[in-house]
């Protein structure tokens, strides 16, 4: 007899690996099972499961939270053990201002000598959270790196050291500095900045899930 707190980590983790199945392929979950004084002649009275869920945008985010707190407690539930599911702040989807990122552009090729694309990324980002909240813009560029050198390796670190590197950083920071001068200059552009800004604000609103999930 006894509850048994690994039986229902383990029921958690194959339903969520289950789960997978069904998930669209922009989707991810991956997760570790944890226990405190564990022993393999005593039944454990305790297991933690420390879980990431990544989506493209928000409400496909909060979609695939819910669906894995299901899994936490049907494995409770079938278990017959206790479980609290606590949750950290999410890192949303960057909306990149369409004027802000237009004007960016611009700038970047004509005074900085840099080229230019809409290429997205699935990359996280506290700044994605700001972007829901004002008119924002968040490029990306490209720094001289070795081979198989790319972001979060040893390699890239050395490469982003690189006077190279610094240039390319002061380049993307004076454009920023220009583009953002321009909001403050340009009335006409301002609101058409504020414009572009609303019109995505409505479209979130549109696409919002019922269920009314917070990610805190």
């Amino acid at each position: 007899e006894g509850i048994n707190a690994q039986d229902a980590a383990v029921s958690a983790y194959n339903s969520i690996s289950s789960l997978r199945q069904q998930l669209k392929p922009d989707l991810r979950v991956h997760g570790i099972i944890e226990g405190t004084n564990w022993t393999p002649n005593v039944i454990p009275d305790n297991a933690k499961l420390t879980y990431i869920a990544r989506a493209s945008n928000k409400k496909d985010l909060v979609d695939l939270v819910e669906r894995v707190r299901r899994c936490f407690y049907a494995a409770a539930f079938a278990t017959g053990c206790g479980v609290n599911v606590e949750m950290n702040h999410a890192y949303l989807d960057l909306r990149q201002n369409p004027v802000l990122a237009r004007d960016y552009g611009k700038v970047a090729i004509e005074h900085c000598g840099m080229t230019f694309d809409h290429l997205g990324t699935s990359a996280s980002t506290d700044f994605g959270n700001v972007t829901y909240e004002l008119p924002s813009l968040h490029p990306r560029y490209a720094i001289p790196c070795e081979p198989n050198g790319g972001n979060h390796t040893p390699l890239f670190t050395r490469a982003a050291q690189t006077k190279e590197a610094h240039i390319a950083t002061m380049k993307v920071t004076k454009g920023l500095a220009l583009t953002g001068f321009r909001v403050l200059s340009d009335s006409f552009f301002y609101e058409e900045v504020k414009a572009a800004f609303e019109v995505d604000k409505e479209a979130r609103a549109h696409s919002r899930p019922d269920n009314g999930a917070s990610f805190e």
